[in-house]
Parts: C-alpha cells; sequence; structure tokens
C-alpha cells in the first residue's frame, strides 16, 4: 500500500496509507467524490491489464486460473466499493466454473483482436 503524498501544516509528509486506487488519504481528499471516482479508474485500468495478463500466463501454463480468477474478483470488489457499491461475493468457486470463465474471457479477447 501506498503513502499519502500529502503534507501536514507543519511541512511533514502525512504517512498515512493513500486510498486504494489514490494517492492521498481520506483526510487529504481521498474521501471527495471525484477522487474516489479516479481512484476507481485506475484500479479498472489495472484490473483489465491484469486481466489480459493472466489470460496470456494461464494460456501458457504459468499461472493457475483459480488465481488468475481470484486476483480479477478481488480487483472488481476494491472497484466496486470504490465506486460506492457494496461487495461482499462469498460464492464458491469450483474448478469447472472457473474452467468455464476463462474459456469465456479467452474467447472474448480473441474475438477483440
Amino acid at each position: 500500500m501506498s503513502r499519502c503524498t500529502a503534507h501536514r501544516q507543519d511541512g511533514q509528509p502525512c504517512q498515512a496509507y493513500a486510498i486504494k486506487g489514490g494517492t492521498v488519504c481520506r483526510v487529504h481528499g481521498g474521501a471527495a467524490p471525484q477522487v474516489k471516482r479516479k481512484a476507481a479508474e485506475r484500479l479498472k485500468e489495472a484490473r483489465d491489464l491484469i486481466l489480459e495478463k493472466f489470460v496470456e500466463y494461464t494460456t501458457a501454463g504459468i499461472v493457475d486460473p483459480k488465481t488468475a480468477l481470484e486476483a480479477c474478483v478481488k480487483l472488481t470488489q476494491l472497484t466496486e466499493m470504490l465506486d460506492g457499491r457494496v461487495s461482499d461475493r462469498t460464492e464458491v468457486i469450483t474448478p469447472d466454473a472457473v474452467e468455464k470463465e476463462i474459456a469465456r474471457l479467452e474467447a472474448q479477447f480473441a474475438a477483440s483482436e
């Protein structure tokens, strides 16, 4: 996790943790709607880039499909949280469901290329 880039009134760095996807803590503007929106955009971009890499690595046999899918779900949850939506998914992911989702994503990326 990154630290807040703002400074206190005495000129010292804040040292609090920045919000996820952001550069400042809640006290220094991280709670503002526009800051949350931009942080959510950054996390969506990161999620999409990671998803692309995971599809590549899963196809090459470098990454386990379940691990790739779990990481993408976690990034989606963080993004939804910053968007102001409640996201508490407790569903059980079966190996068959993982395989189907990976196949769907691979087909989607193949169609977009």
